[in-house]
């Protein structure tokens, strides 16, 4: 059974990576279609001090690949920063994902308590891991992961909320929503008949 911190981290990371793929392609798609070459979107931005769309899918994966690396003990691959196409940021949500598939949920046992540090420019930041995890990684993850869909969003790509939460691992549904998520209908619990009591004898 895997623990919290694998659900947390791993599983996490490769869902929202998963659907971080699918509005990239709808964004190529809708990119074509409307006669958009792919560095206009690649190089949009939401302000003039915020990283562009290619730079946010970059930093997506990387938070994510580091954030299991260092929780089970595990080198991340380095990629190199200049995906400058669809294509190519395909390529890294890819590689991301296969080296998080790679580690072993067993890996992650006892990572909650796991001494973390992140360096940055300013300096090196110092962690539990579960401290690291849930107030550092995955809020980093999604505020980029949310950058890269607002920034698509702005430019006019056909996105919505469905996209964004995508077909969430374990989750069923009954009624309308069903096709809005484009998940398969969960049959309704058959009804066990009721035994009729015996006659009573006279």
């Amino acid at each position: 059974m895997s623990g919290p911190m694998y659900q947390a981290s791993a599983r996490t990371f490769t869902h929202n990576l998963k659907n971080l793929s699918t509005i990239l392609r709808k964004a190529q798609k809708d990119a074509k279609s409307r006669g958009i070459e792919e560095s206009v979107l690649m190089n949009a931005r939401l302000a003039p001090d915020m990283f562009a769309l290619n730079a946010q899918v970059m930093l997506a994966c990387d938070i994510a690949k580091g954030a299991c690396g260092r929780l089970t003990g595990n080198t991340p691959p380095v990629f190199a920063d200049d995906n400058a196409s669809f294509a190519e940021l395909q390529v890294r949500i890819k590689s991301t994902q296969a080296f998080i598939r790679g580690i072993k949920t067993s890996e992650y046992a006892g990572s909650e308590s796991r001494e973390i540090e992140a360096e940055n420019p300013m300096g090196v930041l110092e962690f539990s891991g579960a401290d690291f995890l849930y107030g550092w990684a995955l809020p980093n993850f999604y505020f980029h992961c949310a950058a890269a869909y607002d920034i698509l969003r702005h430019n006019g790509v056909p996105l919505g909320k469905a996209d964004w939460l995508g077909q969430v691992p374990g989750m069923t549904a009954r009624g309308p929503i069903v096709k809005m998520f484009g998940l398969k209908q969960k049959a309704k619990p058959k009804k066990t008949p009721r035994k009729k009591a015996p006659a009573k004898k006279k």
